[in-house]
């Protein structure tokens, strides 16, 4: 990647915080309230939650929480990179499914077969995305809609429509979805160091700062040196990748790769990523508020079971947030 001309400066990784009152002014805890909607949500959800069931905050069902979201989550890191950069993938569910397919249907080469097998189909189907987008000048909308169309159709081709059940899994196969690291499920370890290394290139790289650049002003990256062009390409391959190891961590998981894994992933993946402070505008956002994100829906997911409301109601107050966290959004922009 070129270098910069000119030295960047630091990303935004969100709003600015409520400056201090002067002295004689009152505080301004409107601000502050839109600042930190996401964190309160979270809070009175955990709230609502422990007053709702006593066994809400043990560590059983908090890790059994946190292990059900780390799929959505890996998506929804990659699905922060191409919101960053203005681009959208709707793709990632059906390469999640792919995924897992493969997975499941080479378990029997080994862990590491399997996987890396899963790993580069979503490599190159989110390199295709890249090239569609950078060469062949698509909306990243209509190019990722028709790859998930497409994905979706291959994984329906390749299982027959039928379940891939792995016999006789091996425990190094299962590890990965199903394991401990002492008492953490071994898929939440792996989440946060997958958080922590995205949040760190973002912060600390010339890739990560070109990322920003290129979704809050494009033109003005490619004055400054930056190969545009080549940034998306690679944004979509780390989020074809990432979405093809949820895949890889599924099949470990659930031993069965199902023509079916993953669908919708890519709205969860979204709302996730919008409900941490990501804008579609580009530029703005961080992968520490898509955790915050996951962890909302997360936990609103285990109330809403606690309160014994239908799957199909969840849907429906799911699209509310949804829209909420637009609103919150747009509102925060203009304080």
């Amino acid at each position: 990647m070129t270098e910069p001309s000119q030295p960047m400066a630091a990303p935004a990784t969100g709003p600015a915080a409520p400056q201090s009152a002067p002295a004689g002014r009152s505080v301004n805890w409107t601000g502050y309230l839109v600042q930190y909607s996401n964190v309160l949500a979270l809070i009175v959800i955990l709230l609502v939650a422990s007053a709702l069931s006593p066994y809400f905050f043990s560590t059983r069902n908090i890790f059994n929480v946190l292990r059900g979201a780390t799929m959505v989550g890996i998506v929804a890191v990659g699905m922060t990179y191409v919101i960053l950069n203005r681009g959208i993938d709707l793709s990632v569910g059906s390469l999640v499914g792919l995924s897992a397919a493969l997975t499941a249907s080479f378990a029997d080469q080994g862990i590491l077969a399997a996987a890396a097998i899963g790993l580069a189909s979503g490599l190159f189907l989110g390199l295709v995305n890249g090239l569609m987008i950078t060469v062949l000048r698509l909306q990243p909308f209509i190019a990722t809609l028709g790859m998930m169309i497409f994905a979706r159709g291959l994984v329906f081709v390749y299982t027959g429509g039928s379940n891939i059940a792995v016999d006789q899994p091996s425990d190094a196969f299962t590890l990965l979805g199903s394991g401990y690291f002492g008492p953490v499920p071994v898929p939440v370890v792996v989440f946060i160091a997958i958080w922590a290394l995205a949040a760190w290139v973002l912060r600390y790289t010339v890739f990560g700062r070109s990322i920003y650049a290129v979704g809050a002003n494009e033109e003005a990256a490619r004055l400054s040196g930056i190969n545009a062009d080549r940034n998306k390409v690679l944004v979509y391959c780390i989020s074809g990748v990432l979405a093809a190891f949820a895949g890889v961590v599924m099949a470990s998981r659930l031993t069965v790769g199902e023509p079916n894994g993953g669908t919708l992933f890519e709205l969860d993946a979204i709302a996730a990523v919008l409900i941490g402070g990501t804008t579609f505008d580009g530029g703005v956002g961080s992968v520490h508020g898509t955790v915050l994100g996951i962890l909302i829906l997360a936990f609103l997911s285990n109330v809403l079971n606690l309160l014994n409301i239908s799957p199909y109601s969840q849907m429906l107050l799911k699209g509310v947030i949804i829209v909420l966290a637009v609103v919150v959004s747009e509102w925060r922009k203009r304080k």
